[in-house]
């Protein structure tokens, strides 16, 4: 059986150093603040990072990828220990993170680590990394860990939605021109992501409002196959986002999923969204 790791990034918020007997290490994200860079996760939290954000007056973050020599780093520790690698990580249409990761295997060569573009993060990340893990405890190859995780990218789906449309803007991951308007109007968007990028799929112009759609949006997608796995993820608002997972799985006659699957946007994420955005994100079975 293939000794496998699996690497990915800070922006997913899977709460476990290890799936089974499978090693799952983290590389972590920046955020810049001020004179500070922050590494995601490690020197900043998702919690000081909110509180942070809703006092902060002046210079507000920026975030960075890691750099290849982190990723490479990691990948050599792992080798030494007889580890094969499969890395999942953030959309590379979002973050440059991928492109440090497949330059760390060039300067590697010829070694058995895949690197998978998710075009996700955050929990529909998370969703795709723990289809892979049980893949790996189950025996699979990497190339076949690579099939899986294909696979679930193509089942995966998220929702999310923002209290203002200045972070998103600020961090360049949606246009001035829509996001003008949007704040112009007071629109909440309720926003996934489409081959990698954010797109808006539905807006109006109350937040009561956008958490209905984003709900019906879910259980729309969600009714139209066989759900395999449901996540929240929460900025300075864990309480309200435990409450509508609670309201989804009722609506969706399962149960509630435990605490690692309702987890803190991290402050990477958290830097484009602003405080008071909340997703959901599923995974559904194959036909």
């Amino acid at each position: 059986m293939s000794k496998i790791a699996i690497v990915t990034d800070s922006t997913a918020a899977f709460p476990y150093e290890t799936l089974g007997d499978v090693p799952i290490i983290s590389v972590p994200l920046n955020v810049i603040w001020g004179n500070d860079t922050l590494k995601d996760g490690v020197d900043i939290q998702s919690g000081e990072f909110y509180q942070r954000l809703h006092t902060a007056t002046g210079a507000m973050p920026t975030t960075s990828q890691p750099s290849p020599k982190e990723f490479l780093d990691v990948f050599e520790k792992l080798l030494a220990e007889g580890y094969e690698i499969i890395c999942l990580v953030i959309s590379g249409a979002l973050s440059g993170t991928f492109n440090s990761a497949v330059q760390a295997v060039h300067i590697l060569g010829d070694v058995r680590i895949e690197v998978v573009d998710t075009k996700v993060t955050s929990m529909a990340l998370d969703l795709v990394i723990n289809e892979v893990g049980k893949a790996i405890n189950s025996g699979a190859s990497l190339l076949e860990c690579v099939e899986v995780a294909e696979s679930a990218v193509r089942r995966v789906g998220l929702y999310f939605t923002v209290n203002t449309l200045e972070f998103l803007i600020r961090g360049g991951r949606l246009s001035v021109v829509a996001g003008a308007a949007g704040t112009l109007l007071h629109i909440r968007p309720i926003l996934t992501l489409q081959d990698g990028r954010i797109v808006s799929k539905d807006k109006t112009r109350t937040f009561n409002k956008a958490v209905r759609l984003l709900k019906d949006k879910v259980l729309e997608d969600v009714r139209q196959g066989k759900l395999l796995n449901i996540a929240g993820a929460y900025t300075d608002n864990e309480e309200f986002v435990v409450g509508i997972m609670h309201e989804l799985c009722e609506e969706l006659e399962i149960p509630m999923p435990g605490d690692s699957y309702i987890l803190p946007l991290s402050p990477v994420i958290g830097t484009h969204t602003g405080p008071g955005a909340f997703g959901i994100a599923y995974l559904l079975a194959e036909e």
